[in-house]
């Protein structure tokens, strides 16, 4: 977990805002597409993907990636998004532009997380407040305010928690680490996730608030950075 450095801070400048509930991109610095065919196609060698295969990897129309290597040379953010995650790289990598986080809730009181926007829409919609993208970060995010005092001393007021949300269950390596987890009955919460008692169960923990035992886990997603209040 890392914390954006007023460096970094400096070099985002304007963003560009997003009227069909994609998040925007600093495109102020854009590479030139010729930059971006050659990064796509050294990732493709490396990778041993085909423009077919990677058309499909980055859930794209077969000719998608044939076209930009050929004869697109203005393709969509929400195609480039695409297959630099599907090439497992940073989109801003791809592109030399900055990509924003949709702040989709808040946490507050026992670390349950209130939702302004449905976490698993395909399009977001109406998203009041986006956040940069934390640096070297792939797939896709989510971001949380954080509210109250309940989180301390972990988490402070102001401060912004960063998850991905791109796939449903948990993960091995996702036990006794700070997540967002979402519960069968509806709930979630940013809480330490421990093992449960019972086979498929898992207890929450945290600092300030009573142990939530045995309950079922539709979906988990650790921390992967956190930003400091002040920073934006």
């Amino acid at each position: 977990m890392g914390e954006i450095s007023p460096s970094v801070k400096r070099e985002w400048g304007i963003f560009r805002e997003s009227r069909d509930g994609r998040a925007p991109c600093d495109i102020s610095h854009m590479a030139d597409i010729d930059e971006i065919r050659r990064l796509i196609e050294s990732e493709m060698k490396a990778k041993k993907l085909s423009r077919r295969g990677l058309s499909a990897a980055a859930e794209l129309s077969e000719s998608a990636v044939r076209d930009l290597l050929t004869r697109t040379d203005n393709p969509g953010i929400g195609t480039l998004r695409k297959i630099a995650d599907a090439l497992e790289l940073p989109v801003d990598r791809l592109t030399g532009a900055v990509a924003m986080v949709p702040v989709l809730g808040q946490i507050g009181a026992g670390g349950e997380v209130l939702f302004s926007i449905d976490p698993d829409a395909e399009l977001y919609g109406e998203v009041a407040r986006y956040v940069p993208r934390p640096p070297l970060s792939v797939g896709k995010l989510m971001a949380l305010e954080v509210t109250g005092s309940s989180m301390l001393p972990k988490y402070e007021a102001g401060e912004i928690i960063y998850v991905r949300r791109d796939h449903d269950g948990v993960l091995p390596d996702y036990l006794n680490r700070y997540c967002a987890v979402r519960t069968v009955e509806g709930g979630t919460y940013l809480k330490i996730l421990s093992p449960g008692t019972e086979p498929g169960r898992y207890t929450l923990r945290s600092l300030n608030a009573p142990d939530m035992e045995n309950v079922e886990v539709v979906w988990a997603s650790p921390v992967l950075f956190v930003m400091p209040q002040g920073m934006m």
